[in-house]
């Protein structure tokens, strides 16, 4: 692992066979490039010239935030991240496509110049994670948004800022505004106030073909770009909650989400909101279209289908953790909604997976 100052001395570079790097600019591009050697960059600031590159399919990240959050039922946007950072531009243009496409605007926050010009520094070589002298822009533009209001972050880091601003405003997360964000940062997600929902943009993937590719380039092969699929969404308390009228049929739907590997049943669903059977089935066919046993229904299959296409637990395990009492009953009702078998399900997605590598 090369520490920064090691970029520095050029001929120190030259007894190594290769790189795989974070090339954030040109001055770290020049003086990897002066050692002769295969590089990948895994950064990708940039597409450059003699330089493979291994990196998210960043396109799918900003659809997946899109997605989550319409399914969420919110009919505002935002997007907050740092402008002129591909990997950040690249996220905010898929997302607000997305948007678009489903007739939603999105609100973009646009940093001040001095923080976009310092953010290599502060960010990538310190990692210093601090708001700074940004804050009061910050402020002035979460100040700006109509609530409630769902807003995407580039990266866990921006999630966790605006977390802190809003508690500071007083502004109720998620209810007022729904915050997600990417890289699935254990640390920052795990131990912010409210726990941070975020995407898992597949880093063990994008490592292993940046090793893949090294191995290509040291074999005298070109130089290839490539792009690794994103991993899944994982929900915590920043996302869990559903823009929708009663207040209590929100809850009931992340009571659903939350509890599916119990076993549940329509009468749980009852008795944890605190109203008749009536009650709650009349809001759900009047608000969602559905019943209390379809949504446990439909969310028990979403949960299998998520668990065959991100791991590769036995179909038993798969079956309890969805909240089937036995592995028959999963298997038919699996087959009866998808069209196919559990198995046949988890090959389709992994040949899916497959192709989805870009190159």
């Amino acid at each position: 692992m090369l520490e920064w100052n090691d970029l520095q001395h050029a001929n120190r570079l030259k007894q190594f066979d290769g790189f795989i790097a974070r090339i954030i600019n040109d001055q770290v591009a020049d003086t990897i490039r002066q050692a002769s050697k295969p590089v990948v960059d895994v950064y990708v600031s940039c597409e450059r010239t003699g330089f493979s590159s291994s990196d998210q399919l960043a396109s799918r990240i900003g659809q997946m935030a899109a997605r989550h959050l319409i399914e969420h039922k919110f009919n505002r946007f935002a997007f907050f991240g740092h402008e002129g950072k591909r990997y950040s531009d690249l996220r905010k243009e898929a997302f607000v496509d997305c948007l678009r496409l489903n007739y939603f605007s999105c609100d973009v926050y646009h940093a001040p110049q001095h923080i976009l010009n310092a953010f290599d520094e502060v960010v990538l070589k310190k990692e210093l994670y601090g708001i700074g002298s940004e804050r009061k822009a910050i402020v002035r533009w979460l100040a700006k948004l109509k609530k409630p209001i769902a807003i995407f972050c580039s990266h866990d880091l921006r999630a966790y800022q605006l977390c802190t601003i809003c508690r500071e405003m007083g502004i109720k997360i998620p209810s007022d505004v729904a915050l997600l964000g990417v890289d699935n940062d254990l640390l920052v997600c795990n131990f912010t106030k409210p726990t941070l929902s975020s995407i898992d943009p597949n880093a063990e993937g994008i490592g292993y073909a940046a090793a893949e590719e090294l191995c290509r380039l040291l074999n005298g092969e070109a130089p290839r770009a490539i792009r690794i699929p994103p991993g899944q969404l994982i929900e915590r308390e920043s996302t869990k909650t559903y823009l929708i009228d009663p207040p209590w049929l929100s809850d009931a739907l992340v009571f659903i989400r939350g509890n599916v590997a119990k076993c549940l049943t329509a009468s749980d669903v009852y008795r944890h909101v605190g109203k008749s059977h009536t009650c709650v089935n009349q809001a759900f066919r009047a608000v969602l279209n559905t019943t209390v046993t379809a949504e446990i229904a439909a969310t028990r299959i979403n949960e299998a289908r998520r668990l065959l296409r991100t791991s590769h637990l036995p179909l038993s395990s798969i079956s309890k953790l969805s909240g089937f009492s036995s592995l028959e009953y999963f298997t038919n009702s699996f087959s009866a909604a998808v069209g196919e078998s559990p198995a046949a399900y988890r090959n389709s997605q992994y040949q899916e997976r497959s192709r989805d590598r870009l190159f």
